[in-house]
């Protein structure tokens, strides 16, 4: 399973003028509120604990349809290096938080170790990208075409059931997907299930400041397990 969501802390619905006591109570956990009243961080804190919420949430429904956005119910631990995991009941998923310029971007996975999993974030306006449901769906295919070798043209995205699902050609793939977007800026995450254990080598991609996207990937092998054969019938995976 994959999550992620992305704040922009500059847009006025983050703002500390915008939070309030009963906004508190509502959302975070009993726990999450004195982490909120000791931290030197505390307004970034709010939605690095908010964007994690939600990125589990998304976790949470891919595995049900059933599950409700109830967020007082994900429950974050988080250390000072923003690495943690969010708990639901009994279900607990790491968690990774990305700080980059002016956005907060969350992600969860299965592993612990990220392994197989690419995330990314553009500032929508800087890509050239107006419609944030159009950008980020644009921005997620240029990353994981760029990064797996795949056509970009042969790449579409399609939700089912509010989930969205990667087509190659014209086969779904097994790549577990993620979408998000909020103010300037628009997120993603994508996992790859099939990939085996080789070793453990996390990689990520950086840019120069003010640059448009930035991005972070760990796999555990040498190639991608999902490719483009050239010379394959059109849409095939291996």
């Amino acid at each position: 399973m994959i999550g992620n969501d992305v704040v922009d802390l500059s847009d006025p619905e983050s703002s500390r003028a915008a939070c309030h006591l009963r906004f508190d109570q509502r959302v975070f956990a009993p726990e999450e509120i004195r982490s909120l009243s000791t931290d030197h961080l505390d307004s970034r804190r709010r939605w690095i604990l908010w964007s994690a919420k939600e990125a589990a949430y998304k976790a949470a429904r891919r595995e049900s349809a059933r599950v409700v956005f109830s967020p007082a119910r994900f429950v974050v631990d988080l250390d000072r290096s923003l690495c943690g995991s969010v708990r639901y009941g009994n279900r607990h998923w790491p968690l990774r938080i990305r700080i980059y310029g002016g956005c907060v971007h969350a992600v969860v996975s299965e592993e612990e170790s990220f392994e197989g999993t690419l995330s990314g974030v553009c500032r929508l306006t800087a890509a050239g990208l107006c419609d944030p449901s159009e950008g980020v769906r644009r921005f997620a295919i240029s990353s994981i075409g760029a990064q797996l070798g795949v056509a970009t043209s042969e790449m579409r995205i399609e939700k089912v059931d509010r989930i969205p699902q990667l087509i190659l050609g014209d086969t779904k793939t097994p790549l577990a997907l993620s979408l998000s977007h909020h103010g300037s800026y628009a997120g993603f995450a994508c996992r790859d299930p099939r990939i085996e254990i080789v070793n453990r080598i996390p990689q990520r991609i950086a840019v120069e400041t003010g640059a448009p996207a930035s991005l972070s990937f760990s796999r555990n092998a040498s190639y991608p397990s999902i490719a483009y054969r050239p010379h394959a019938q059109r849409g095939c995976l291996h």
